[in-house]
Order: C-alpha cells, then sequence, then structure tokens
C-alpha cells in the first residue's frame, strides 16, 4: 500500500520572508492574496491491532489503512535554513498509529529526496544526534503549557527515531537532560533511495508511556507531538528543516500546543466523524509569565552594578535587592534544561524563528528577549569621547560601543541583527564551535554585506550558503589591524602538531586608549599580553581564572559565562557563587559583575 495519500491542497508560503518586488505591472492593482489561516489543533484516532502481527523490520507492507496524522502542509514548517527547504519531495510525512493492551505501534512514511542516516559511532545519550529523525513526545495528563521547567513536563515521554545500527528506542528526557534506552522497545528505518521515501516503524510499551496505574483501554486521551528533523547538509549538526504536527495552529509555534490521540477499538467506533475530546485541565496561570519578568527587569533598572574592591563582601554589593535580583536569575537558568538552552540555539541558527517566537513567550527566554530589546534603546546613545562602554548581552556575550567602533565578542540570541546591527562592525569569536556563543544568522548577514563586515575565529564550522574558505581563519600569536584604527592581536598558541586550542584569547586595543583583554576558558598565564590593558574578561570556567587575574596587568576584571543555563553535559554551569568565590580570589584586583543587558563604562586610566 502507499501510504503517501495525495496532498491536501497545501498552500506552499515562502519560509524566508518576503520575496523581491516584482517589476511594475501596468493591469490594475488586485487585493494580496490573504495569508492561509491557521490550522486546527488536531484530533487522531489509534486503532487496535487485533489479530493483525506487526513486525518491526522497517517495512509497512503488513500495517492496514488507518487514519494517518499528516505533516503535509506547509504552515507546520517552523521556518528552515535559508533555501533548506525546496517543497514537499524534500520533507512531508504521514503518521499511523495501532495500538495493543501492550504496545503502541508506530509508523511514518516520510518523503525525503536525501536521506541522512546516523554515522555508527555518533549515537550519543548526551545530546540529540545530528539524522533524520522523527520525535514523538507524549503527555499522558495533558498538561504541558511550555518549554523550560514546566512542571506539566515532569509525566511527559519523548522518543527519537532514526536510522541507525541497533535498532534500539531512545527515551529522552530533555527536562532533567539524560537519555536511556527503553527496554522491550524497539525502532527500525529504512529509506528507498529510488522513490525517495523513509519508512519509521517503532514498537513503545505502554509502560513507558503512561504513569503506573494507567492502562491503555478504548477512549483513553492523551496528548502527541510529532516532529520530523530533515539533514540536508552533510557537515551540519542542525537539522535545516523541521515539520511539526501541531506546527500550523498559529502565527508562531506554542510549544505548549500538542495534538489529541484517542485509542478505539475499531474503526466502525468512528461513526463517520471524530470521536469528542475532553478539554485539556486548567491550570494556574505559571508564576513567572510576563509580568514577573516585566518587574525583574525594571526592578534591575534601578539597581546598578557596582565595584568590588574588597571593601565590602561581594555577596552585598548593591544592596539586597540587586543581590536578590541575581539571585533570582541564577536560579531560573541553574532551571531550565540544558537541551532546551542547546535546541533554542540551533533554531535560531537555522532561522526558524516561529518556534524561536514561541518559546519566547514564556518563561527565561521571554526575559532574555526583553532585556534585548532595553538594551537596544540604551546602546543607541553613543558613550562620551574617550570612553568605551561595554553591554552584557542577554543569552551570553558582549556589545562593545566606543565614539569611533562598535564591535561584539561571542555575540548569541535570537534577532541580533535586528536589535543591534549598527554595533556590529566586527565579531570576535572566543568558542567558535560552541553553538551557544555565536549567532549564525548574523554572521551570515555579515558576509553577505556589499562591504563584508569581519568576523574574527581560530576554528572554521558550517555556515548555511557559506563556504568554508570565505570564514577568515586567525592564527594564534599574530595581530589583525581593523577599521577605525582598531587592533586586534589573538592571544594563544597551537599545539606541537599544530592544533589550536578549543578556545583563543583575545587583546582588543582602540584608538581612544581603552583596551580589552578576553581570557576564554583556556587561557593559561604566559600567554597573556605584556601591555597594560583597561579590562579583563575572565570567565570562573577557567581553571587558571584567579592566577590569570592576579598575573594580567589590567585595572579591571569583568566576570564572564554568569546567568546562562547549563552547556555542556559533563561539566556544571557557571554560578552565581561561583563569581562571588573568584572576585574573592584575584583581590586586590577590583571586578565588576555585570547582570544580563547591564552595561559598564571603561576609561583608561580609571
Amino acid at each position: 500500500m502507499n501510504f503517501l495519500v495525495p496532498w491536501l491542497a497545501a498552500i506552499v508560503f515562502d519560509p524566508q520572508g518576503p520575496p523581491s518586488p516584482p517589476p511594475a505591472d501596468p493591469r490594475p492593482a488586485q487585493a494580496a492574496p490573504q495569508p492561509p489561516p491557521p490550522m486546527p489543533v488536531p484530533i487522531a484516532v489509534a486503532l487496535h491491532r487485533g489479530d493483525r502481527p506487526i513486525e518491526i523490520d522497517g517495512s509497512l507492507l503488513d500495517w492496514p489503512e488507518l487514519p494517518a496524522l499528516q505533516l503535509a502542509d506547509a504552515r507546520q514548517l517552523s521556518g528552515t535554513s535559508p533555501g533548506a527547504w525546496r517543497g514537499e519531495k524534500d520533507c512531508s510525512g504521514y503518521v499511523f498509529l495501532l495500538w495493543d493492551e501492550k504496545y503502541l505501534y508506530v509508523a511514518a512514511s516520510v518523503q525525503d529526496e536525501w536521506h541522512r542516516a546516523l554515522k555508527a559511532e555518533q549515537l550519543s545519550l548526551t545530546e540529540i544526534p545530528p539524522a533524520d529523525s522523527i520525535v514523538l513526545t507524549f503527555d499522558p495528563e495533558r498538561n504541558t503549557r511550555s518549554l523550560g521547567p514546566d512542571p506539566g513536563r515532569a509525566d511527559d515521554r519523548e522518543y527519537w527515531l532514526a536510522e541507525e545500527a541497533s535498532h534500539q528506542l531512545v527515551q529522552w528526557d530533555r527536562l532533567r537532560g539524560g537519555a536511556r534506552f527503553v527496554d522491550g522497545g524497539k525502532q527500525v528505518v529504512s529509506h528507498d533511495k529510488e522513490q525517495g521515501i523513509t519508512a519509521y516503524e517503532a514498537r513503545i510499551p505502554w509502560s513507558d508511556i503512561l504513569p503506573a496505574g494507567k492502562p491503555p483501554a478504548a477512549g483513553l486521551v492523551f496528548d502527541l507531538q510529532v516532529v520530523i528533523n530533515d539533514f540536508d547538509e552533510a557537515t551540519d549538526a542542525m537539522p535545516q528543516t523541521r515539520i511539526g504536527w501541531t506546527f500550523g495552529c498559529g502565527p508562531v509555534i506554542d510549544p505548549g500546543v500538542f495534538g489529541s490521540v484517542v485509542l478505539l477499538r475499531d474503526a466502525k467506533d468512528l461513526e463517520g466523524h471524530m470521536p469528542e475530546v475532553p478539554p485539556r485541565p486548567r491550570l494556574a496561570p505559571p508564576a513567572d509569565g510576563p509580568a514577573y519578568w516585566n518587574d525583574v527587569l525594571q526592578r534591575l533598572a534601578k539597581s546598578a552594578p557596582a565595584v568590588h574592591d574588597g571593601s565590602v563582601p561581594p555577596e552585598s554589593i548593591g544592596g539586597l535587592d540587586r543581590i536578590k535580583l541575581l539571585e533570582q536569575l541564577d536560579d531560573h537558568a541553574e532551571r531550565f534544561p540544558r537541551v532546551d538552552w542547546i535546541e533554542l540555539h540551533y533554531r535560531i541558527h537555522r532561522r526558524m524563528m516561529r518556534e524561536v517566537a514561541g518559546i519566547s513567550a514564556t518563561g527565561l527566554p521571554y526575559f532574555w528577549h526583553q532585556a534585548l530589546k532595553a538594551l537596544s534603546a540604551r546602546a543607541e546613545v553613543n558613550p562620551p569621547d574617550g570612553t568605551t562602554r561595554i553591554h552584557r548581552l542577554p543569552m551570553g556575550g558582549w556589545l562593545v560601543r566606543s565614539s569611533k567602533r562598535n564591535f561584539a565578542i561571542d555575540p548569541a540570541g535570537a534577532d541580533l541583527a535586528h536589535w543591534l546591527w549598527g554595533g556590529m562592525e566586527f565579531v570576535v569569536l572566543t568558542q567558535p564551535l560552541d553553538i551557544t556563543r555565536r549567532n549564525d544568522q548574523l554572521l551570515i548577514r555579515m558576509l553577505a554585506e556589499k562591504q563584508p563586515r569581519p568576523f574574527l575565529t581560530h576554528a572554521v564550522f558550517h555556515l548555511p550558503m557559506v563556504k568554508m574558505d570565505q570564514i577568515r581563519v586567525v592564527e594564534p600569536g599574530a595581530s589583525y589591524g581593523q577599521d577605525g584604527g582598531v587592533q586586534v592581536q589573538a592571544l594563544g598558541r597551537k599545539g606541537q602538531d599544530g592544533t589550536v586550542p578549543y578556545s583563543l584569547g583575545y587583546r582588543i586595543a582602540l584608538p581612544n586608549g581603552t583596551s580589552i583583554v578576553l581570557a576564554g576558558p583556556s587561557l593559561v598565564g604566559d600567554e597573556l599580553p605584556k601591555e597594560h590593558s583597561t579590562a579583563l574578561l575572565l570567565s570562573p570556567r577557567n581553571a587558571n581564572a584567579a592566577a590569570i587575574a592576579r598575573a594580567a596587568d589590567v585595572e579591571l576584571v569583568l566576570i564572564d559565562d554568569l546567568f546562562l543555563p547549563q552547556t555542556f553535559p559533563q561539566s556544571r554551569r557557571v554560578r552565581l557563587t561561583d563569581a562571588f568565590a573568584l572576585q574573592k580570589d584575584i583581590l586586590p584586583r577590583r571586578s565588576v559583575l555585570l547582570a544580563p543587558g547591564e552595561s559598564w563604562d571603561l576609561t583608561a586610566g580609571k
């Protein structure tokens, strides 16, 4: 049987934004076509298997005809990396469900002209691997409302289906950042290159999906999200296209909107129409809604950072209200799931802005977005001559402004090119392979300018539509002049085998006399510049941080890597207490701790 049923009047739109204006048309103007309306929140049914045997072997020939979950409408696209989605044959699909008293069976037929299987050595239980895949997220209690530390996610179960050799079913726990193989589960994926169709087949034990004491039975309703990830670039670790079952239900993609599935004993129970589904349970609004975060922003605006010089403990600088604010931000960053943090950057990098907008509507991402807008307004004011103003970007990195030259260090986060384009005359990347410390869309736009804006990196990485030889690679120890009289010196050294370190330090000297040293997490003391500098950006992640601060000839230390979620699975995030400890360790060196969106003025000799 051919599972790819005919397309249902799918309206194709351009996910990359408005096209170039057409030539003038002498005919009378006509009304612009209206965008398609949002799709309804979907309802699907799973029919009982009966006595039909289902073999999990990657062939769907033993499956009966069934109602399908459709992922075949362009409105269901997340948005996509430029030029990545080329229509229905590139990424679209249909999903089918069967059940019995022990298992839920899942089959999918996906159109995909170029299929990317998982390399044998890439199956990892710390990151969702780079391979064409389907992700199934079950919400048995129907109470999930957002990403982040939403308590409704505690009972959710998420499964990853992809072509890999072991055929083991992987259950991801994105809330807690772990994964495991499912006992009794199995999944097999096969690709028909000639037809351009990938078949997915899986068997999931109900005991893994449903809470204890909740057996499967006809009439049971659970919520479900189905997402197809399409990887069309062999060197890219991020999906270029995502299409989701509920992604067409609004102008932005709300991560808390799932479809609903009803278990039925027999197709006759449909009686020509979908069954009634009870409404999702009413939940109290979250305590950290927009009003909460707007209050945090207002209180931060009234709470200026101050220098720690040892006269008082760093835990009391700025007063009790400021310390409570910093502790609140640190606690929220601590509880934000690591995998959600990584995947938010994936969506930003590959221009999946409908998902980014939905994620940014609540919780900590809402704060990051609002703090960026506030920073943009403040950054429009030029600092006085002879002064360099450094801003802490909300999702990581720094914006540096002077009356002569503006640039960014490790800029990360959504919409940077929109809100801070004037400050991005060049960019320095200290850890370019860490996707949480850059913004690919910003870098692509910089290179696409009529007069390209440079970014400095010591390692190449995948950028859509950019050849790797277009990426300027700096040499450790070399110096690079920038327009406006700025000098950038790369700090560090290559290994004996010619390899470069994971991170690289820099010294950036501005013509107004101020200079900034970027230590990075791997710089050592003898790689510091001999020249006097105004400020040192220093991370507690650097094992030699205290020694570097004491050895550096600088006037002020700015603490880096704060108020961000955990990035690496094997190393914990930098906590506020780590920053306080470092401030004490580097005395008598003066230091400043900036909250997201805050700024500090640097003046040489002060």
